[in-house]
């Protein structure tokens, strides 16, 4: 429970600093905020692996599942951190790239900048469960 606490005030955190995104994406200004124009969501688009938690103009915090020899749907992320709840190993599906596996430990706590469009695979045999916050204003100009 404190890890997870740790993770939101992380994100609150992350928010504070304005640190502006570091992507080559297309943005656009709208309310003086940047937007990621070219964002798939991955909650949209798999709705069966995602659980909205929280969600507010900064940040959207989920669970995310996906059980063993389940995929999700191509998405994005904007940057992110993430606590694994139970972990396993993944195989990520980046788009133009090799695939590579991920072993998601249960108590890691990860930080990452925007990620392209990619799936995930469960290649283990134990469900693997993620708390994601993602930031939605990297920056304020």
């Amino acid at each position: 429970m404190c890890r997870l606490l740790f993770l939101i005030l992380l994100g609150y955190a992350i928010i504070s600093c304005k640190q502006q995104s570091t992507t080559d994406e297309p943005e656009q200004k709208q309310n003086n905020l940047l937007v990621d124009t070219t964002q798939i969501d991955v909650v949209k688009v798999s709705p069966n692996q995602c659980k909205v938690l929280l969600e507010n103009e900064q940040v959207r915090i989920f669970e995310y599942s996906l059980k063993p020899g389940e995929k999700d749907t191509p998405h994005t992320h904007p940057p992110k951190t993430y606590y694994v709840v139970s972990g396993g190993t993944l195989r990520v599906y980046p788009e133009n790239q090799r695939p590579f596996d991920a072993e998601e430990v249960q108590g890691q706590v990860e930080w990452s900048g925007y990620v392209g469009k990619h799936y995930v695979e469960n290649i283990g045999s134990t469900t693997v469960t993620l708390v994601v916050t993602e930031v939605k204003v990297a920056a304020k100009k």
